[in-house]
């Protein structure tokens, strides 16, 4: 029966799409600030959060990709905002007073996008992800981690924060 236990486990994290056994058992969790693209909950790893504003004023440049709505002025520093739901080809929706824009930050890069709304922070424990869903576009799983099983679909902002695709020259 234990050998029986063993091969069914082996089939279960196979199809899971986990890397080995080792990791059903790591407790490691992240911080995560969770947000909307109505109708669906995302979430970036906190690190990568630099800050949240209200929506203000967003200046389109001319000849950019769709998925760039434009750049505003931080304090002096031009910063670009896209638009994830373009990005991920979600169902548009307008603009409206309870938008945030998110800045995502590393070493290199810095942009920002606009959220429906921030619904605030939480722990993930890493070893509950399940792995994207197969219906999404090979560009767009390299930029999900996972989802929980509340659903909430975790973002892989250090992917997004050095894609090609996103960074324009």
């Amino acid at each position: 029966m234990d050998k029986e236990n063993g091969i069914l486990l082996e089939r279960a994290i196979k199809l899971s799409g986990r890397k080995n056994i080792n990791n059903l058992h790591d407790d490691k969790s992240i911080s995560v600030i969770e947000f909307l693209l109505v109708p669906e909950r995302y979430a970036f790893e906190e690190m990568y959060v630099s800050e949240v504003l209200f929506l203000k004023e967003i200046t389109s440049v001319p000849g950019t990709p769709s998925f760039v709505m434009g750049v505003i002025n931080l304090r002096g520093k031009i910063i670009s905002i896209i638009n994830l739901k373009k990005l991920f080809n979600l169902k548009e929706r307008g603009l409206t007073e309870l938008n945030k824009v998110m800045i995502l930050k590393n070493e290199i890069m810095e942009f920002g996008f606009v959220a429906d709304s921030i619904t605030g922070n939480k722990s993930v424990l890493l070893n509950t992800l399940s792995p994207p869903p197969i219906t999404l576009s090979k560009m767009e799983a390299e930029h999900v981690l996972g989802v929980t099983p509340e659903g909430l679909i975790l973002l892989n902002a250090g992917s997004l924060l050095s894609s090609n695709q996103i960074i324009l020259k």
